[in-house]
C-alpha cells in the first residue's frame, strides 16, 4: 500500500504499529503548526468604569484561525477517518463503526481499544488480505 493509499483510501486493512504511529506523527505535526500558526486571540469589546472600576471590561473574547492550519486541519480530519476505516476493517468490521464514538460516555472507549490494543483478523477476510502477510502462502510473495 502506498502512502497515498494509507492516508487518503478507505479501502484496505492497517496494522495496529502503522495505526499508532500515523496519530504519533500527525500529532506531533499539528502541535508543531498549531505552536507556530494556531489560533490568534482576539478581543471585541470594550473598557468602562463600571462596578468594576477603571480595569471593568465588557465584550467577547474569541479566537481567530489561521486559514494554513485550518486546511491542514481538514486534510487530518480526511486522513484520520481514513486510517480509522482501515482499522476497522482489519478486525473484520465495517467502516461504519467509526461512528461509534457518537456512543455517550463508552464510544470513544470502545474504539480506543477496538483499534488500538485488539488484534486484528489473521489471514484475509472480506476487506482485503492480512497487512502482516499472514495466510499467504511463500510462492504468492515472489
Amino acid at each position: 500500500m502506498s502512502l497515498v493509499q494509507f492516508l487518503f483510501s478507505f479501502e484496505g486493512r492497517v496494522r495496529r504499529l502503522h495505526f499508532w504511529l500515523f496519530f504519533l506523527v500527525l500529532g506531533f505535526i499539528y502541535g508543531g503548526l498549531f505552536w507556530q500558526l494556531g489560533h490568534w486571540h482576539v478581543d471585541h469589546g470594550m473598557r468602562y468604569g463600571g462596578p468594576f472600576g477603571p480595569a471593568g471590561y465588557w465584550g467577547f473574547t474569541g479566537f481567530v484561525t489561521n486559514p494554513v492550519f485550518d486546511v491542514f486541519a481538514i486534510a487530518a480530519i480526511w486522513m484520520k477517518l481514513a486510517v480509522l476505516v482501515k482499522r476497522w476493517h482489519d478486525r473484520d468490521k465495517s467502516g461504519w463503526f467509526v461512528l461509534v464514538v457518537l456512543i455517550p460516555f463508552i464510544g470513544w472507549l470502545w474504539q480506543f481499544i477496538e483499534c488500538g490494543f485488539l488484534d486484528g483478523t489473521p489471514g484475509p477476510n472480506r476487506y482485503g488480505p492480512s497487512p502482516k502477510g499472514r495466510g499467504v502462502s511463500p510462492a504468492a510473495v515472489f
